[in-house]
């Protein structure tokens, strides 16, 4: 069991994908042959889940939140512990990750390539285009640019 499957089920995780991509409820509808109250119900459902898994995130990992973005599955919040900024996502490809935005630390640590892979796969779950650059950034910048675009400055 990942983590996204343990606090959507099937049917939620369809209908989450379906809103990030089409974003109309009505095509959610049309497409699944439900009410749109229906998807309007199970949105809520799906982002009371969402929000409880970065709880839960937060609080076994003594995070402070910053900004929140349910309906696309990241969170910006902050490690009192390390002194750095974290990113919470969630995602149907790595379920819940956190990424800790070490900058700088990226190549000197055995799973950089790990992260290098999960993040690519978290861009193109988003419709992120990355560059051939892009693929040279070390994961902390690479995070940045694709889960930055979620938030509002300030």
């Amino acid at each position: 069991m990942t983590y996204l499957s343990g606090y959507l089920t099937l049917r939620e995780q369809l209908i989450w994908r379906l809103q990030r991509t089409t974003d109309s409820v009505t095509r959610v509808s049309t497409e699944l042959g439900i009410t749109r109250q229906a998807v309007y119900k199970s949105l809520k459902i799906i982002e009371a889940k969402i929000e409880q898994a970065f709880n839960e995130a937060m609080d076994s990992n003594k995070l402070e939140p910053i900004q929140v973005n349910l309906a696309e599955g990241v969170m910006r919040a902050y490690s009192p512990a390390h002194d750095l900024p974290v990113i919470i996502s969630l995602s149907e490809t790595n379920g819940l990750k956190l990424w800790y935005l070490y900058k700088g630390n990226c190549t000197r640590c055995k799973l950089e390539l790990s992260c290098q892979r999960m993040l690519v796969g978290e861009a193109r779950e988003r419709g992120a285009r990355l560059t051939e650059n892009d693929l040279e950034l070390e994961p902390t910048d690479l995070a940045l640019k694709i889960f930055s675009r979620y938030f509002k400055e300030g």
